[in-house]
């Protein structure tokens, strides 16, 4: 229901319809869950206002995230450029063999595995690693 003069959730609360509660099971668990939001709610107003008196300390939190975000781009980078590394090298080899040549790779060394390394650069720059749906939204 939506309600033009309704602004808060107590008001809400008030101009709403009880929920259709079965068994004391149930309004036991509808008992805890408006007691966890509540925990919730006045936990995120407690959080706003600390972050309000400690500025420096958000700000030690957001370089803190940013190094992070950039050690993990710099990580991604030299993984996926020894992985490019190794597939050259496999098949190198591979093609080498196939010319009727010698490899210096056993044929139990696990770096003919390398060749069907996937090498793709499908990431962008700015990948933080989380998957985002919201692209394909």
């Amino acid at each position: 229901m939506n309600f033009q003069d309704v602004h808060t959730l107590q008001q809400a609360l008030d101009v709403a319809p009880p929920p259709r509660l079965n068994s004391t099971q149930d309004r036991a668990e509808h008992t805890a869950l408006q007691r966890r939001l509540l925990v919730a709610q006045e936990d995120e107003r407690v959080m706003a206002e600390w972050r309000r008196r400690h500025l420096e300390d958000v700000a030690y939190e957001q370089e803190y995230w940013a190094r992070r975000r950039e050690e993990d781009t710099r990580r991604r980078r030299e993984e996926r450029l020894d992985r490019r590394r190794r597939k050259a090298l496999a098949s190198a080899q591979a093609d080498i063999v196939n010319a009727g040549g010698r490899s210096f790779f056993t044929e139990e060394d696990e770096r003919w595995l390398v060749i069907w390394l996937s090498t793709s650069d499908d990431t962008n720059d700015d990948d933080n690693g989380a998957d985002d749906w919201s692209d394909w939204n």
